[in-house]
């Protein structure tokens, strides 16, 4: 284990050595605040990084006093100022406003069989094609994007058009664009911020110096709206952490943010095939409205539908 760990350390050196050499990197993320998991690594690509949000955040209206669209307003507002803390300016941003709450709908109808997928499809295509003409606008010589695994649906998704995106970027240049994914959370939050234990594909880990973890942790204080969601992970994690101990696992909160972890994307990953063996254990408890939401029942046909077109 320590030995795997040691070479994590050695690649994330090995890639932070060649940071200086992306010159228009970008980021593609779902929500405002997932760019806290990566603020090290932001921190290390620096300004000119190009920070692309697909959704307007809206999905969480229900637990304040304000409609999705002023929610979603508030949350936007939040992510200026976040990524702000680290340069980035507000041209630096992109906004793609497609509202989780249509995204959710569409992936609950697909579970109860009120929509076929050929009447969503139209839906996920124009995100699809969003991302790509964000993308196509930007012309990154290297993107990052969340991790495919099981733990949110729209990261997944999120992860799944930029893939598109990226793949047809290099068609069209002739130049293959490296893209790397970062782990968000899987099993709930139980693994949160690292790829699962059986991951196969190569680890970079980057170690966090003691300036830029506060300032990653400074992020954290300007999402008011996300107040309640980080105090409820930090007592999650307060229960699941002394399981990993005897593992080496951190033993604060702050340790587990001060380590990041990432990889490049494996070109064999099969986006059809269900991250987990148990598709129970894909987006666990989540739902709309009180109708579930499954990878194999709301995700997989999106999925396949868009890998049947022509463009893909």
């Amino acid at each position: 284990m320590k030995k795997a760990w040691r070479e994590a350390f050695r690649r994330g050196d090995e890639l932070c050595r060649g940071i200086e050499g992306f010159q228009r990197p970008a980021i593609v993320l779902a929500h405002h605040d997932d760019e806290i998991s990566t603020a090290g690594l932001l921190q290390r690509l620096g300004p000119r990084t190009a920070v692309v949000w697909v959704t307007n955040s809206d999905g969480l209206y229900y637990e304040s006093a304000l409609k999705p669209a002023e929610y979603s307003e508030v949350r936007k507002a939040e992510g200026f100022r976040s990524v702000a803390l680290l340069g980035i300016p507000p041209e630096g941003v992109t906004n793609l406003d497609h509202s989780e709450v249509e995204i959710y709908r569409r992936m609950a109808w697909l579970y109860a069989g009120a929509r076929t997928v050929a009447e969503v499809r139209p839906f996920f295509q124009r995100i699809r094609d969003s991302v790509r003409d964000a993308l196509f606008a930007l012309r990154p010589d290297a993107v990052f994007t969340q991790a495919w695994q099981g733990g949110q649906p729209e990261h997944d998704l999120t992860h799944f058009f930029t893939m598109l995106a990226v793949r047809d970027l290099g068609r069209e240049t002739g130049t293959p664009v490296p893209l790397y994914h970062l782990p968000a959370y899987e099993y709930t939050v139980a693994i949160a911020f690292r790829f699962h234990p059986l991951y196969r594909g190569p680890r970079l880990r980057l170690r966090l110096t003691p300036g830029e973890l506060a300032l990653k942790l400074r992020m954290t204080e300007v999402y008011a709206s996300q107040a309640k969601g980080f105090a409820d992970f930090r007592k999650v994690f307060n229960v699941v952490a002394p399981l990993g101990r005897p593992f080496g696992g951190p033993r604060t909160l702050e340790e587990l943010m001060s380590v990041e972890e990432l990889g490049p994307v494996p070109a064999d990953l099969d986006y059809t095939r269900k991250p987990h063996r148990f598709d129970a254990f894909t987006y666990m408890f989540d739902d709309f409205e009180g109708t579930r939401v499954t990878f194999l029942r709301s995700v997989r046909p999106v999925v396949q539908a868009l890998l049947e077109d022509g463009r893909s």
